[in-house]
């Protein structure tokens, strides 16, 4: 039986189907682009269709010339395969937009459709009838007005790019999209499960990284078209990312501009005073050439709440004027050369996230302790954090995250009033006991650490003073002097790990010494049951990840490089081939030792 399409749960006895069993013989195929309805349907087996290659693209939307001359023009061909390019392996877009080029025979015509599905898709009637309004399925189909706008938010992001999910989670809070009743952590989560429900309805599609995910363009281009009120209100989001802008775009009316992402051009100068009364994202990130930006820029921006800067690498100072943003909750100034901050960023009272990473220069920060109510304050890879800014962290009576790259020495000093989202520490050993209680990720990049916790007692009964309910991603780099990572058991929510070396000492990830006396029967500690994944690379004495097999339910990629001494992974040849599993030569994976080796290739 085959059943195309479904959009929920099908109760097979509902309409006279057996329930598929070895006894009755009976199979069941079905299509959905939800993940949700795969689970609701207990399938036993899930095919993804991926998106079509190159090369295959190329000749599903070549069919569509058949009988026809006009590809023989070189630069038609050309201008052709950039626009096979744009639908990404995406066979209904190849369909439909090579049948709607497939008379067009001037280069003018073919280079107006390459601009035109760059800016605005809908304005193709048959992009829009025979595309979008297809996809939009999948869009209806979310049920939450919040996810909804969540997925349009995502069109803001540039064109293939890997969009980073706690960035996107923060610019969902700030916008007020998600709000869990003032409480941050449980509106954080709540973010990172919409990200969850986007890519369980294929709206969003995971990297090979699972800090980020990626857009389809074809669905981004849905997205700017809902956003747009199905193509009536154009200018309720500007979003002209990488198009080599030399100046700001002209705007018809900037009293409609709700939205507006320029990042990745060549801006040098903005000295326009647009009218933006509704204007509440302002993205101008990653232009090298901005160097100014005017004061009367800012001048009518009542709404504005996401201000984001970052990576302008030329851009030196702010005017005053940025302090008329009364209402701005959301700056990110990093990777800017800021030689000062406005003393009128003290004004702002709203503001909840404040970022200053990757600042090499000392600019005056006399303003941050002013910020009172600021919840999330980045200063990584920064030179300016000495003890004077430690006690004006302090006093943030309401700051609930802080990124910071200090030495762990003056860590100690301030741990008792803030809450560490990630460290990143060079110096050792670290004694962060206390701090990783609410950590959510680490990451250590260089030298010689004996032991993450050196007072940990692995063999103690109880572990309620040991437990980093919160720790989702751990990343170690080029660390010396660590033998193993026991100490990840106590983190029950690990997403990711990712171990690289060079490494002469470490020799396993969990060590069964250590931590026996706590996996004892009846121990409510199951290793890594949340772990989707796992990198290990460049690690030469490593010899075990862990002495038995392990379920890891939701393990999904594996990656495994330049650890010639391990022979022997903590899962069965058969849960192999439910997942990624990469290695660094096939020679490596023949020689592993599998504990159900009768099980044929």
């Amino acid at each position: 039986m085959l059943l195309d399409d479904i959009w929920e749960k099908v109760k097979l006895n509902e309409i006279g189907i057996p329930f598929p069993s070895q006894e009755n013989g009976s199979k069941v195929v079905f299509t959905t682009r939800s993940k949700d309805v795969c689970a609701r349907m207990r399938s036993h087996h899930v095919l993804e269709v991926k998106k079509l290659d190159e090369e295959n693209a190329w000749e599903l939307f070549r069919r569509n010339f058949r009988g026809n001359n006009t590809l023989s023009d070189p630069e038609i061909l050309k201008l052709a395969r950039q626009l096979c390019e744009k639908c990404e392996g995406l066979p209904l877009a190849l369909n439909v937009i090579g049948e709607t080029m497939a008379y067009k025979t001037s280069v003018p015509e073919w280079q107006c459709a390459i601009d035109d599905l760059d800016s605005n898709a809908g304005g193709y009637p048959e992009v829009e009838d025979e595309i979008l309004k297809i996809l939009k399925f999948s869009y209806d189909d979310l049920k939450d007005e919040r996810v909804k706008q969540c997925f349009q938010y995502c069109a803001l992001f540039p064109r293939d790019a890997g969009i980073d999910k706690d960035v996107l989670v923060e610019y969902w809070i700030s916008e007020r999209i998600i709000d869990e009743g003032g409480d941050r952590k449980r509106t954080i989560n709540e973010g990172h499960k919409i990200i969850g429900d986007l890519v369980r309805a294929c709206l969003l599609m995971t990297v090979d990284t699972s800090e980020k995910v990626k857009m389809h363009d074809v669905l981004r281009q849905m997205a700017l078209w809902v956003a747009s009120s199905f193509g009536e209100k154009d200018e309720n989001f500007i979003v002209k990312t990488c198009a080599g802008l030399k100046e700001m775009p002209k705007v018809t009316d900037w009293k409609a501009v709700r939205r507006m992402s320029l990042g990745r051009n060549e801006i040098r100068d903005i000295s326009i005073s647009p009218d933006c009364l509704n204007l509440t994202t302002l993205l101008l990130t990653r232009s090298g050439t901005l160097v100014n930006i005017s004061g009367k820029f800012f001048q009518s921006m009542p709404k504005l709440v996401i201000l984001d800067l970052s990576t302008n690498i030329n851009l030196a100072k702010l005017p005053e004027e940025v302090s008329n943003l009364v209402s701005l909750r959301h700056l990110d100034l990093s990777r800017t050369c800021l030689e000062n901050l406005p003393e009128g960023l003290g004004k702002f009272i709203q503001l909840r996230y404040f970022a200053l990473r990757g600042v090499r220069t000392r600019p005056s920060l006399s303003v941050i302790s002013s910020l009172v109510n600021i919840e999330m304050l980045l200063l990584r890879d920064t030179t300016f954090v000495n003890m004077e800014l430690i006690d004006d962290i302090k006093s943030m009576k309401n700051l609930k995250g802080l990124g910071i790259s200090i030495e762990s020495t003056v860590v100690g000093s301030c741990i008792q009033h803030i809450t560490l989202e990630r460290v990143i520490s060079k110096e050792g050993p670290l004694q962060f006991e206390t701090a990783m209680a609410s950590l959510r990720s680490i990451e250590i990049q260089g030298g010689t650490i004996s032991d993450i916790m050196e007072h940990t007692s692995y063999g103690c009964r109880s572990t309620s003073a040991i437990s980093f309910q919160n720790l989702s991603v751990v990343k170690i780099s080029r660390v010396n002097g660590m033998q193993d990572l026991s100490w990840l058991v106590f983190a029950p929510n690990l997403i990711s790990i990712h171990v690289m070396g060079p490494s002469r000492e470490l020799q396993e990830i969990i060590s069964r010494e250590k931590v026996s006396g706590i996996l004892n029967e009846g121990s409510s500690i199951v290793p890594f049951r949340k772990l989707r994944e796992l990198q290990l690379r460049f690690l030469m004495e490593l010899k075990s990840i862990y002495w038995e097999r392990l379920e890891l339910p939701s393990l999904e990629r594996v990656f495994i490089m330049r650890c010639p001494k391990l022979k022997k992974l903590p899962f069965s040849k058969e849960r192999a081939y439910y997942f990624d599993l990469r290695a660094q030569n096939e020679e490596w994976f023949e020689r592993l030792e599998w504990e159900d080796e009768a099980i044929e290739d």
